[in-house]
């Protein structure tokens, strides 16, 4: 890769190296003058020069290092999907206003509106109080099975705030229901008092002869004979690592590494506070076999048998959410916002083609 000497990334380096010299220069009477001036001035918050090191047999494939000044619409879209329709219980709408690219990063701003914002859920048109930022990869740059995905970031930490980083399947070509999967990357409530990070499948399509007798009619719609989504939450497949992440040491309100390796046969999620997430062990791991739903103890159990999709699209979604539930860290204080999230790259990766 060439030097990219005109990245606001570089050029940030080269300013705190022209002030580490020029500071030299002044009495140390001067110096009475800094902590002042962390008040009067605001945080001044940069992407990395980071270096772009592909895992071992893998190579650069695309990405946004955000190196301009606007958002790259080739690349993304607005909202969690094309329409930019917004998740029941979610009290944010999502528009470009919120998201701006500077200094080398991607940055979304949640904040309370003056005038309420007209906005769409899947179900209704609601008028929005907060709007943030959120968007989403265009069909061209799909997740697709021998990939590795990384994400650079620094996450908010204002109540009721709730970032994700996750995929929807496209369907695309021989596909069948138990092909069509979320992949949740990470969720996080960004709440101090209920700091919160965690990783995951879902599967929420299902062939006619895995609907169990106890799940309820309402609880799924048919979309053709041999194919039904369940839209209630407690009878959907699930596999997850639960609450907290063993050992974890990496600080989410500092800027940390995320890494998802995708396979023929295997997921692999990785952390890191630096540097390339892949250098560190996985966390969590999926290699098929059966999963099960999350009944919270309200419904009974059931299980189902999933492997990793053979031929994976999946649209990345990286969003900034608010949610005024108190399990996400709600209700949401004003007096927080206007609240930030921080990307520095989004970075794909393929396995290379063998001689």
């Amino acid at each position: 890769m060439p030097k990219q000497t005109n990245c606001p990334k570089f050029n940030s380096h080269v300013l705190i190296q022209v002030w580490k010299y020029y500071i030299t220069l002044f009495p140390k009477s001067f110096y009475w003058f800094l902590p002042i001036s962390l008040f009067l001035f605001p945080e001044f918050v940069s992407g990395s020069d980071t270096p772009i090191e592909a895992p071992p047999g893998y190579e650069y494939s695309h990405g946004d290092e955000f190196s301009g000044d606007e958002l790259n619409q080739e690349m993304w879209a607005l909202g969690i999907n094309e329409k930019n329709l917004q998740n029941e219980r979610v009290d944010c709408v999502y528009q470009l206003e919120n998201i701006s690219v500077e200094n080398g990063l991607m940055i979304f701003t949640q904040k309370r509106e003056p005038k309420p914002v007209l906005g769409k859920s899947w179900s209704k048109d609601i008028l929005f109080n907060y709007s943030s930022g959120g968007v989403h990869t265009r069909k061209e740059y799909d997740l697709r099975n021998n990939m590795y995905l990384e994400l650079r970031c620094k996450l908010p930490q204002n109540n009721a705030g709730y970032s994700s980083f996750w995929t929807v399947s496209r369907k695309v070509g021989d596909w069948k229901p138990e092909d069509l999967l979320e992949i949740d990357m990470f969720e996080f409530i960004a709440a101090r008092e209920k700091t919160r990070l965690w990783s995951g499948l879902w599967w929420h399509d299902f062939r006619a002869n895995e609907l169990h007798d106890g799940i309820p009619e309402r609880s799924y719609v048919k979309r053709s004979d041999d194919h039904y989504f369940i839209s209630q939450r407690v009878y959907k497949a699930h596999h997850g690592h639960g609450h907290h992440i063993q050992g974890n040491k990496v600080n989410f309100y500092q800027f940390f590494t995320f890494g998802l390796k995708v396979t023929d046969d295997e997921f692999f999620w990785y952390l890191a506070q630096d540097g390339p997430a892949w250098k560190s062990e996985p966390y969590f791991q999926f290699s098929g076999g059966k999963v099960a739903n999350r009944s919270y103890g309200k419904v009974e159990d059931y299980e189902w048998e999933r492997r990793v999709p053979k031929n994976l699209h999946a649209q990345v979604n990286l969003n900034y959410a608010m949610r005024n539930a108190e399990w996400a860290g709600g209700p949401v204080k004003d007096e927080q916002l206007p609240s930030k999230m921080y990307v520095d790259y989004v970075r794909f990766f393929k396995l290379k083609e063998r001689d």
